[in-house]
């Protein structure tokens, strides 16, 4: 695949890739893309991977109820099946337990919760439990739809954003029940997606994109009576004032992601209408976030992006458009901002399973660095 020209930088960054029928290794090189290994399932959908060092993935597959576990070569990375088991299904997130024994699942496609055991030398799956998402969905989207699963600062909760029932819930891993203790409600229609946590001092708060109203929300953490409860302090646009989508209809947000500093938040707005979306960064300080701007993805559809293990840049996955698959774009960590024109590029030509090269929006769902 051909290279494509950018600024030098040192760093070599080892990634892993999801797109409809393939896991896919990667290197950037600081310039370049490049391809490493590749895994082929026609039917599958690996929406989201997780990583468990040294050589372990698991992933879903968001067209089915299993939940694979590939070994990644040391040399290559390229990825090698080595087991599944089945679960929910219609998972789109993973995320372990404080010390990786446990692992839970969020599963868009059925409305349920996945607990699995982890614990295995060789990595291998025990289903613990499912969790029917209790209450009523909003009627406009006629069932549960949990998009996420994130441990909190202590290890002990996982938030877990209900797109389908605009509820945040709390589950509970305490002496492994792994039970939901409270429901944070939302107003109809906002469509909870993927969120992140800020730290600030004793105070901890938690970061919020909904998909169908494409707002931000900031919820201040509150630990009490064996619960965790979320607090609304703010509440604004994902695009900020000055930046709306062409076409407000079918704007999607989508990923967040907050950096290790506590202060840089970033949400991806899809489905704009403009040429190509866009991610927006936003600056936490003193229990608000303020919108400081926002950057083209470099293609469209940008599902999930992520920050490199530095930092200094942030890969996005765009899924749809006829240009950029993975783009690289280069962050300044003095203060947050995004350099509009890319490191790097690699075209979804490069990327996208050659089963599916006719059918439109087959590119990343996911790429992150290992």
């Amino acid at each position: 695949m051909p290279p494509i020209k950018a600024r030098q930088s040192s760093s070599t960054h080892k990634l892993v890739v999801g797109t409809p029928f393939q896991i896919l290794t990667a290197l950037f090189d600081g310039s370049k893309f490049s391809i490493t290994g590749n895994y082929t399932a026609a039917g599958s959908a690996p929406s989201w991977l997780l990583y468990k060092s040294p050589n372990l993935l698991y992933a879903v597959n968001e067209n089915a109820n299993d939940t694979s576990l590939f070994d990644l070569d040391c040399g290559t990375g390229n990825p090698t099946f080595k087991s599944a088991a089945n679960g929910s299904s219609g998972v789109v997130f993973l995320e372990f337990n404080s010390d990786k024994t446990r692992m839970v699942g969020a599963a868009y496609g059925s409305g349920m919760i996945d607990v699995w055991d982890t614990s295995a030398a060789d990595g291998s799956l025990k289903l613990l439990k499912s969790i029917v998402v209790p209450g009523e969905p909003n009627p406009a989207q006629g069932a549960h739809h949990p998009h996420q699963a994130l441990l909190d600062p202590t290890g002990r909760y996982f938030v877990i954003p209900d797109l389908g029932g605009d509820s945040i819930f709390i589950l509970d891993s305490k002496d492994d029940a792994y039970e939901i203790v409270n429901t944070v409600t939302l107003p109809v229609g906002a469509g909870p997606r993927h969120g992140g946590f800020i730290a600030d001092g004793d105070a901890h708060y938690y970061a919020l994109a909904t998909e169908l109203s494409n707002e931000l929300y900031l919820f201040e953490l509150q630990y009490g009576g064996g619960k965790l409860n979320l607090t609304e302090v703010q509440r604004q646009s994902t695009y900020g004032a000055a930046f709306p989508p062409a076409n407000a209809t079918s704007a999607a947000a989508g990923e967040l992601a907050v950096a290790s500093n506590n202060r840089d938040v970033y949400v991806s707005n899809r489905l704009t209408g403009n040429a190509t979306d866009s991610i927006a960064h936003f600056a936490y300080e003193g229990g608000k976030l303020d919108f400081q701007g926002s950057v083209s993805s470099g293609g469209v559809l940008p599902r999930m992006f992520s920050l490199s293990a530095d930092e200094k840049l942030v890969f996005v996955a765009n899924q749809a458009g006829d240009d950029a698959g993975l783009v690289a774009l280069r962050r300044f960590e003095d203060r947050g901002e995004l350099e509009p024109t890319p490191v790097a590029t690699l075209p979804q030509t490069a990327l996208v399973a050659p089963a599916l090269a006719a059918t439109p929006s087959m590119g990343p769902q996911f790429v992150r660095e290992i």
